[in-house]
């Protein structure tokens, strides 16, 4: 057992994460997009892409999408309005592994200065490291079990699922330590 913490800095949080079509953040393009509010409340968007996709993408990410797909300017605008404009106190977005989730983002926005979350992202791998835990643990069964928190009715790879379990995972975390 650790010792007792402190409670995390911020309660506002957004736990989001990204598919997009290949690591090479030259190349690659923004596939989906999941977001979940501490209360609860969700977006998931797709966008479109004509371009060639990794075959892991392929494999694992494609046959995950299922809605309309949308241009980046509508994608901005609904991310906008579900994130909210308090330009003097912005939400933390956070991801899992978030190097990748945020170039993406940060490519969708096109800086860090005109998106509308803050500007810092935060990522769980590392909330993990700093307390001893191995941050490729959030893929293994073992920690999910150590957690109490059953990944059955989450689909991997999907930018929403990967988003809830996230949300899941973080709040069980918070509990446990």
């Amino acid at each position: 057992m650790l010792p007792s913490l402190p409670h995390p800095f911020s309660p506002d949080i957004i736990f989001f994460d990204t598919e997009f079509s290949d690591l090479d953040t030259r190349t690659g393009s923004l596939l989906s997009l999941g977001m979940v509010k501490p209360n609860g409340k969700e977006l998931y968007i797709e966008f479109e892409h004509d371009g060639q996709v990794h075959p892991w993408v392929e494999k694992h990410v494609l046959p995950t999408l299922t809605q309309q797909k949308i241009s980046h300017e509508t994608a901005q605008g609904m991310i906008r309005r579900f994130i909210g404009t308090n330009k003097k106190k912005k939400p933390y977005l956070m991801a899992y592994v978030n190097q990748f989730d945020a170039i993406f983002w940060y490519q969708l926005f096109g800086s860090p200065q005109h998106h509308p979350a803050f500007w810092i992202p935060i990522d769980f791998a590392s909330i993990l490291f700093a307390h001893g835990i191995d941050p490729n643990s959030m893929g293994k069964q073992r920690f999910f079990d150590w957690l109490g928190v059953d990944k059955k009715g989450f689909t991997l790879h999907n930018a929403l699922d990967d988003a809830r379990l996230l949300k899941v995972t973080y709040e069980k975390f918070w509990e446990r330590i």
